[in-house]
């Protein structure tokens, strides 16, 4: 009796745990095949391209990005619709727009975004004008048409990952694949696709006679809806119970979902190769690839070779084993043939064709330095990046222009400098980075973080902890701008200060600062002293102002490193990252609003979710007159002090920034801003060896050559200043009587005041 109860309680635990993993595993299948999320990705969208008012463009290089989204070129007057763009003439648009285009403005184009509702097309049509000059005069959305001061492309995909291991895979619709490819894939790989239930007991018996014939295993005898089961749902082990698992979880497959779903989703998802780094996992990808088309535009050879690919991806390879690749694609050309899916002559006629050639270039990561800063910033919010769609900041055009600045910059020293060519010749490369962020929403469009990625995958921009030399100096001046004189006085940018060489004592030691050159001036002004990077004149500041104030307000500006009180810190000697710098900077650029930097602008999960979501939302600092201030005499450093070279070169955008040299010369920076963007460059050597550049000499062609292109899209706009400060003029008197006028010199100089301490 015993035994029976025991017996029975057995099988009833069996039956229950049975039921338990039927329903577990039909829940798993049906949530996954639902939302094809068989291979769940990271990926990683760029920002969309956007264009202001009052900018320059060229309207080829607009169509070039709408036609890289696969967007349709439609007639001026036809309906717009989700994912069609037009161009046209100054009489066209004006008939489109049903408003009056002078002389001057020669033609327009107009786009209505992929993503955009069909019933919203009307009032999402945007229309850039552009004039003969390339300026962007107006910009419209409509209906009725509303003037915008900027319009908005897609958000194009940048990446995607499975884990570490980048991918390349493009969702496609059965209907874009053509009948020959289905064919194809099914004649080789299961013959009864559509007739079996999820297993082929046909196939295992016959794959079964013929791996005991060749005393090996020659055949396969898995199904298309086993192989999606097998490589998606369990593990590679080749166990009884794993087997079992995979026979009821086809069957079920196949009683839950039509042959439609599982083959589309098997063609989506199966593996078809390496290119470089990534994986290539489906046909859509698969046919980029191998052939540089489109699916749909497939013909019967390469259909037949990519079901040939299918079964091996490494060895049916036609770029690496061409020789394997054509006896597989013949016997998959036979099977069709057998089938009479083609005639004899037709496999005869995509026999004889060639394979693809190799193709002209290997996949490599987008802006990698980017993703791995934006991969940091979610692990450090305790957000897991895998599976996330990830919403990027990322200008591809700007990081690209930053990558290319950078790089020509530092091959040019390498090559013309002697000092720096001796130490390349010695296998030191010199490194930099470029950080660049917008002013106004924090969101950081660039980051280059060294001249190769594949050389080396230290990523400077975020985790480079180096000197800041004269980077420093603005937060000495801002200190002094919200305090007084020993004497009671404001500070102000024409208050004076002593530029000489002076002993400082302190905890036992001797410190004195040394001027660039060895050469000091005597008393002048502070934006004088600043313009021109004067360590004595700094030092004494800082000094006089109190260098807890100094680190109290460098923190408050956006710096988390610390700091600590000793009078070499008023120069920088200690060490900042480039992100610092740039959230500190842009806190200067927004009269001292702070404005939290970021990566990311959005991510969701894999149901839709949001887990992240960039807020615009800046918080006050210190006193905006006394930011505006500083801003002023920043302004006269990119004019005719330190960075005179920018103005020299043509930019003439209003612009502020600060030099920076250690006093080693083994790191320079320029951080500047206009008042759209904030960009931040670093040049020197990882194994810290002095390079003999300055900020000006090493950092600022970088920043000169991005600028120039990527700056001038925006407006020459001034920066706003607050209501109360007033704008100084001085001339060339009253410069000579500060000691703040020398040959070369600008005869006038415009500053900015606290309007309450503004000079009569």
């Amino acid at each position: 009796m015993a035994f029976t109860i025991l017996v029975t309680l057995v099988i009833i635990s069996g039956l229950g745990v049975g039921v338990y993993a039927y329903i577990t595993l039909e829940k798993e299948l049906t949530e996954k095949l639902e939302s094809k999320k068989f291979i769940v990705p990271t990926e990683f969208y760029a920002a969309p391209p956007t264009f202001y008012a009052h900018s320059l463009i060229q309207i080829s290089e607009v169509e070039k990005q709408l036609l890289r989204q696969n967007y349709r070129r439609r007639d001026y007057d036809q309906r717009i619709l989700p994912g069609d763009y037009f161009i046209a003439n100054r009489e066209q648009c004006a008939a489109r727009l049903q408003v009056g285009l002078n002389e001057n403005q020669e033609a327009c184009i107009g786009w209505v975004t992929l993503d955009t509702p069909t019933a919203d097309v009307d009032s999402s049509l945007q229309i850039l004008v552009v004039q003969k000059d390339r300026l962007i005069s107006q910009i419209f959305k409509g209906a009725p048409f509303v003037e915008m001061t900027e319009a908005h492309a897609e958000a194009p995909l940048l990446a995607q990952y499975i884990g570490n291991e980048p991918l390349m895979q493009k969702t496609v619709t059965l209907g874009e694949v053509p009948p020959m490819c289905l064919n194809a894939i099914m004649a080789i790989e299961d013959a009864q696709f559509l007739e079996h239930g999820g297993v082929s007991i046909k196939g295992i018996f016959r794959a079964l006679v013929k791996n005991i014939a060749a005393g090996r295993r020659a055949q396969g005898g898995s199904t298309i809806t086993q192989q999606l089961v097998k490589n998606y749902f369990l593990t590679s082990e080749r166990t009884l119970k794993r087997k079992f698992q995979e026979f009821v979880m086809s069957i079920l497959l196949e009683s839950r979902f039509s042959k439609d779903q599982i083959l589309e989703t098997y063609l989506n998802v199966i593996y078809m190769g390496q290119n470089g780094a990534f994986q290539v996992r489906g046909y859509g990808s698969a046919a980029r690839y191998y052939f540089g088309k489109e699916i749909a535009d497939l013909n019967l050879s390469e259909c037949s070779l990519m079901a040939a690919i299918v079964n091996s991806p490494g060895l049916y390879n036609p770029f690496r084993k061409p020789e394997n690749a054509e006896r597989r694609r013949h016997l998959v050309l036979e099977k069709m043939q057998g089938l009479q899916f083609i005639s004899k002559d037709e496999a005869d006629a995509a026999d004889r064709l060639p394979l693809p050639g190799e193709p002209r270039t290997q996949a490599s990561e987008t802006a990698p330095y980017y993703l791995d800063a934006v991969r940091k910033q979610l692990l450090s919010q305790n957000i897991n990046p895998e599976g996330l769609k990830i919403y990027t900041a990322l200008d591809l055009e700007a990081q690209d222009v930053a990558q290319i600045s950078l790089r020509g910059h530092l091959d040019n020293l390498e090559k013309n400098n002697k000092y720096i060519k001796g130490l390349r010749e010695k296998g030191n490369s010199l490194e930099g980075s470029v950080l660049v962020a917008n002013n106004v929403t924090g969101l950081v469009s660039v980051v280059v973080g060294g001249r190769n990625y594949r050389m080396t995958q230290f990523n400077r921009a975020i985790d480079g902890h180096r000197q800041i030399g004269s980077i420093m100096k603005p937060f000495v001046y801002l200190t002094a701008l919200l305090n007084q004189t020993p004497e009671g006085q404001p500070y102000t940018p024409i208050t004076l200060l002593n530029d000489e060489k002076f002993n400082y004592k302190y905890e036992g030691q001797a410190w004195s600062p040394v001027n660039y050159g060895k050469q000091y001036f005597g008393q002048v002004p502070m934006f004088y002293a600043l313009k021109n990077s004067l360590n004595a004149a700094t030092a004494a500041l800082g000094i006089a102002v109190g260098l807890g104030n100094v680190i109290d307000v460098t923190h408050t500006m956006g710096v988390t490193s610390e700091l600590k009180s000793f009078p070499a810190m008023t120069l920088g000697a200690f060490e900042m990252y480039p992100k610092e710098v740039l959230q500190s900077y842009m806190t200067f650029a927004n009269m001292g609003q702070k404005q939290k930097i970021s990566f990311v602008r959005r991510a969701l999960n894999s149901d839709g979710v949001e887990v992240f979501a960039h807020q615009i939302n800046p918080e006050p600092t210190v006193d905006p007159a006394a930011v505006a201030s500083l801003v002023g005499m920043m302004k006269q450093t990119v004019l005719s002090g330190t960075a005179r070279s920018i103005t020299l070169s043509g930019f003439q955008n209003p612009a502020a920034g600060k030099t920076g040299t250690t006093s080693d010369n083994k790191d320079a920076w320029f951080a500047g801003f206009t008042p759209y963007l904030t960009t931040v460059v670093w040049v020197g050597y990882d194994n810290n060896l002095p390079h003999r550049l300055t900020g000006s000499s090493g950092a600022v062609p970088v920043w000169t050559q991005f600028m120039k292109k990527i700056g001038t899209r925006f407006p020459a706009d001034d920066f706003p200043w607050p209501e109360n400060t007033k704008k100084v003029l001085l001339d060339q008197s009253t410069l000579e009587s500060l000691n703040a006028f020398k040959e070369n010199d600008p005869t006038e100089v415009e500053l900015i005041f606290d309007a309450e301490k503004a000079p009569n």
